[in-house]
């Protein structure tokens, strides 16, 4: 079962009847049709399947019908709940039935994983007739069934879809973490690879919450990996969200070139609904560019593609863009008619962003009418809309901190877990070897052996300890300043090629000097240590920390701007604040000053670092324990 449905082009069509190709009964040297569907089903449901083409999910969905054991109930309901995604079905009610009809089934036979299969299959079909938000519900129920089962790869999928549902939204915070959740649930079914479709939802949504830098690189990445497989569908659809991504970013002719590269894969593999999509997005680019003709024509090919797929999940888009079109040609009260349309179908899917655009399209077209009043009112419900919007960018910007936190701070319990386990089991292995050899001989043997491996193990450690010590600080176990200056360098360069943001933070601890004075310096080393490990809680994976010089500190973040940095910065006051050692004095309180610095384009480490510099001493001269930039 792969995480998304495979289309949605449903009612069943015509097939064929096999009975004179298969046969119940085994010939000599060949497996028995119950056992070759066994096969094939594990083909369709197992890891495998999430990476498969559409057209080779679709043959096995017709394979398992053909090989379906007559009379074999438990066969039967494992066939329907992953037949309800064949593209074989047209009718869009039909399908559902047909899914709802096979979740009875897998309850009534206790067959949990059948069950929730066949509620993948009913979300797309609710997604299609009745919008995200009924769709999202439906996810809930899914992800909420397995949430405690051993079947851990539904479990990611359920995750996955989820999270798609929730990114279509706009929640792109708790969409990441279903995703990074899935990551974890895939790895607990020994899927140990990187699902190409995991990684594209999301690419996605770092595409919808602003991250187009990485969005971009993964996208353009993932075109060549794919075109090389020759999975067209995953082409097109590569090439679709780079073209949305080239729009949202104020690069429109980019985004025509794109989708109309991907109108031209879509067009030679025969791909009817991916080639309207794909026009859906050609015709923003076009609005955007002022060809509204183009436009216009691009609308009714789309439109032409939907219908003849019967498939109307596009139909606000259509509606909205038309309009727009309309209205670049001056021709106001037609497109009033479109925006009319648009509104309902727009509302009931939920998706704010096509609401807001919506406003501001008929606010001037309201405006060129005459009517002044209803285009106040329309693009003061624009503006209001836009504001919630940045600010829900915003506000999804910090919940993703706070979950790459979160999921850091789970990760790192379960290695700790899994080292401890690990360390146990060694033990136990230690012993039953020492007890299965008694004699001397052996144990002469086992002697030599434990000395080789332990020169070498020394000789390894002594070359290990030399190179960590010129690369770590040895009180700390924070990057040296050698290397916290070669990675502020790196990533420099890294930014000057790509463009991708960067921050820089130096901490300096208050008052430092009256620690070492008053307690001694073996209490200054245990602050020093104490604050660091505080601090490393509290960073990103991406993010180095360095010891540059006695109480001082610099932190490199790299693909973080300067409202991000202000974030990491005060987690880390905070943490500062809450330090406490008993073992030093009950009553010691810990502080740092942060000075915060984002890159400019022609900006060196040194130029970096040094207006970094400047903003700590503005934090020590403004009274300690703040920021300053």
């Amino acid at each position: 079962m792969t995480p998304r449905l495979r289309g949605l082009l449903l009612l069943l069509a015509c097939l064929p009847a096999a009975a004179s190709v298969f046969s119940d009964a085994p010939q000599a040297g060949m497996p028995s049709r119950a056992a070759q569907f066994d096969t094939v089903f594990q083909e369709v449901i197992g890891p495998g399947s999430m990476d498969m083409t559409y057209d080779a999910y679709e043959a096995d969905l017709q394979k398992l019908r053909i090989l379906l054991p007559a009379g074999d109930r438990t066969r039967e309901v494992q066939f329907r709940s992953v037949y309800c995604a064949s593209e074989r079905w047209k009718d869009l009610k039909q399908g559902l039935a047909y899914s709802d009809d096979a979740q009875r089934r897998a309850r009534a036979a206790g067959d949990l994983a059948s069950q929730a299969r066949a509620q993948f299959c009913r979300i797309g079909y609710v997604l299609s007739l009745e919008g995200t938000r009924k769709a999202l519900a439906e996810a809930d129920r899914m992800v909420a069934m397995l949430a405690n089962s051993q079947e851990r790869q539904l479990y990611g999928e359920a995750l996955v879809q989820r999270g798609g549902l929730l990114s279509q939204l706009g929640e792109q915070a708790k969409a990441l973490l279903d995703y990074q959740r899935a990551r974890a649930s895939f790895r607990e079914a020994g899927i140990n690879h990187e699902v190409d479709a995991l990684m594209l939802e999301m690419a996605i949504a770092y595409r919808r919450i602003g991250d187009w830098t990485q969005a971009e690189r993964y996208f353009t990445r993932s075109v060549e990996r794919v075109q090389d497989k020759q999975d067209w569908d995953r082409v097109i659809t590569d090439l679709v969200q780079l073209g949305y991504l080239y729009d949202e970013s104020g690069r429109p002719q980019k985004a025509k070139a794109s989708f109309e590269r991907a109108i031209a894969v879509a067009r030679d593999h025969g791909e009817v609904l991916s080639e309207a999509n794909a026009r859906v997005g050609l015709a923003s680019a076009q609005v955007t560019l002022g060809e509204h003709d183009a436009a216009l024509a691009t609308l009714a090919q789309a439109r032409a593609g939907f219908e003849a797929k019967q498939s109307h999940g596009s139909d606000d888009m259509l509606l909205l863009l038309t309009g727009q079109a309309l209205a670049g040609k001056g021709e106001h009260r037609q497109a009033m008619v479109r925006y009319a349309q648009a509104q309902p179908l727009i509302e009931q899917d939920g998706n704010q962003r096509y609401l807001a655009l919506l406003y501001e399209a008929r606010a001037a077209s309201e405006e060129a009418l005459g009517q002044t009043a209803q285009a106040l009112a329309d693009f003061k419900r624009y503006t209001a809309l836009q504001t919630s919007l940045q600010g829900k960018m915003r506000l999804e910007q910090s919940r993703l901190l706070e979950y790459e936190y979160e999921i850091r701070r789970r990760e790192f319990e379960n290695h700790r877990l899994r080292a401890e386990a690990a360390a146990q089991q060694s033990q136990v292995k230690v012993l039953e070897r020492v007890r299965r050899w008694q004699t001397l001989a052996l144990a002469l043997g086992l002697a030599l052996v434990a000395l080789l491996v332990g020169l070498a193990w020394r000789q390894r450690r002594r070359t290990h300890r030399l190179r960590t010590l010129a690369m770590t600080d040895p009180l700390t176990g924070a990057a040296s300043r050698v290397a916290i200056e070669k990675i502020a360098a790196r990533t420099l360069a890294e930014s000057a090629q790509t463009g991708m943001p960067v921050a820089v933070l130096l901490l300096d601890l208050d008052y430092f000097k009256q620690v070492n004075d008053r307690y001694g310096h073996a209490a200054g080393d245990t602050v020093l240590r104490a604050t660091v490990e505080a601090w490393q809680a509290q960073l990103r994976d991406r993010d180095a920390l360095g010891r540059i010089g006695g109480e001082e500190f610099a932190v490199v973040c790299a693909g973080t701007g300067p409202e991000q940095a202000r974030a990491i910065a005060a987690r880390l006051l905070e943490a500062t604040r809450l330090l406490r050692l008993p073992e030093i004095d009950r009553a010691l309180r810990v502080s740092t000053s942060i000075g915060i610095a984002a890159a400019q384009p022609d900006d060196t480490r040194d130029t970096l670092f040094a207006r970094a510099d400047a903003a700590l001493y503005r934090a020590k001269q403004q009274g300690r324990d703040r920021v300053e930039e």
